[in-house]
């Protein structure tokens, strides 16, 4: 896709950013069906020297706006300092954080504090800030559904899998999957597609 063809999923005002930091720049943009491990994703084919960025086409247009600038971010940090940084280290962060800063105006007034919020020390998953998560990311109807607010030892699904949640270590959950008796962290702010009463 080219970028002009971004402007139906992105909030009013942002176009202009993009074209601004992909002029002159080969990339490729994927709008990929909604997907639960990521929202969007960087990668650079050094052979062709394109640039890929694939992004959920599910998500409302701020939401997009902004998971497309971190991807974006990465792109900037590699022109500029190569592949040899931290993928989400501190030119990253600094990158990520001067663009949020740049575009908070695109952001309506209730998302601003969040935004600015998370541009002083971008996090490299955006459950990792539960505030702006729950704010750009949340419908109201699915609070009740994150694994962060069902109750400890409470059974719930996501996908085909069932799950018993254990405690909380730091931002994730320790949960038992039931059918393998393995355990995994699930972040706080995953929503459950079903919670299983018993």
């Amino acid at each position: 896709m080219k970028p002009d063809l971004l402007k139906k999923y992105l909030p009013p005002g942002a176009m202009p950013f993009i074209s601004d930091w992909l002029e002159d720049v080969g990339i490729v943009i994927k709008i990929k069906n909604s997907r639960r491990t990521k929202l969007g994703d960087y990668k650079f084919d050094p052979k062709s020297g394109i640039h890929q960025i694939s992004i959920d086409k599910e998500l409302q247009a701020n939401a997009f706006f902004f998971v497309l600038t971190h991807e974006i971010a990465h792109l900037k940090v590699n022109q500029e300092f190569g592949r040899k940084v931290k993928s989400h280290g501190i030119e990253w962060k600094s990158t990520f954080g001067k663009m949020l800063v740049e575009t908070l105006e695109i952001y309506p007034e209730n998302l601003k504090p969040f935004i600015l919020n998370h541009a002083r020390n971008p996090k490299a998953s955006v459950g990792a800030d539960k505030f702006l998560f729950q704010k750009l990311f949340l419908h109201e109807e699915h609070r009740e559904k994150l694994v962060e607010n069902i109750s400890e030892n409470q059974k719930f699904r996501i996908g085909k899998r069932v799950f018993e949640r254990g405690s909380k270590r730091k931002i994730r959950y320790l949960c038992r999957e039931l059918k393998t008796g393995r355990l995994f962290l699930v972040n706080g702010q995953a929503i459950v597609d079903e919670i299983i009463k018993e």
